[in-house]
């Protein structure tokens, strides 16, 4: 079963996500202007599904899976977006796992090993 996001035509939390995402990744980016932190911050989430470009040519999505997580590493190359348009890497990292335990598991490797 599918869980919708949003409500017909209210994006207001797609963009309250997307505005927490762009500030973590900022946040991230800042944390060392050095450049001498290398780790990848992996995190797991919902499969998020019906992907679609908005009027800006953002990647928005409709709904999430309510049974299939995945995992997004933004250091190594994870545009957001659909899984088909990610690299072989990437599209390997996010999966999807059958549960949050193993889709949290695979970040906290992933983390580790970077």
């Amino acid at each position: 079963m599918m869980q919708s996001m949003v409500n017909p035509g209210d994006f207001s939390l797609n963009l309250r996500l997307n505005a927490v995402e762009a500030k973590v990744a900022a946040e991230m980016a800042a944390a060392d202007p050095a450049g001498a932190d290398h780790h990848h911050y992996p995190y797991a989430r919902q499969v998020r599904v019906g992907w679609h470009q908005d009027a800006a040519g953002k990647w928005a999505y409709a709904s999430v899976d309510d049974h299939l997580w995945e995992v997004v590493c933004q250091q190594c190359g994870d545009t957001d977006g659909p899984a088909e348009n990610q690299t072989p890497e990437v599209r390997k990292l996010r999966g999807p796992y059958p549960s949050k335990h193993r889709a949290k598991h695979v970040a906290g490797k992933h983390f580790k090993e970077h």
